[in-house]
């Protein structure tokens, strides 16, 4: 009895871990606005820092990750000193955002 009662708790146990699996693949998406260019640093899909100078003012890019618990980091500082704003989304949804009251901004949030 105490056989079948183990086997029975390994077999849901197995089962619930399997259904609950997360998604292989997050789309992140870093985006700032402004009304000037900005010198733009973002950790990229494999956790290395990227560099874009003179970006545009209204500056988007994205990739997929499969890294749960990566750290994404967003650093943008307006090339002729006005306001710049910025956000990260994961799967779409908003993640962290700096509303543009500085002329540079740092912003960071985690992969689930």
């Amino acid at each position: 009895m105490k056989k079948i009662t183990l086997f029975s708790l390994f077999a849901f146990i197995c089962i619930l871990t399997f259904s609950c699996k997360k998604s292989s693949q997050h789309v992140i998406e870093y985006s700032i606005q402004g009304t000037a260019g900005a010198t733009v640093t973002y950790t990229d899909q494999s956790g290395n820092t990227q560099t874009v100078t003179n970006a545009g003012a209204s500056w988007t890019t994205s990739f997929s990750s499969s890294d749960w618990g990566l750290v994404l980091k967003l650093t943008a500082v307006s090339t002729d000193g006005s306001n710049v704003g910025g956000k990260i989304f994961i799967d779409g949804k908003q993640a962290a955002q700096s509303n543009g009251n500085s002329n540079s901004i740092s912003i960071s949030s985690i992969v689930p």
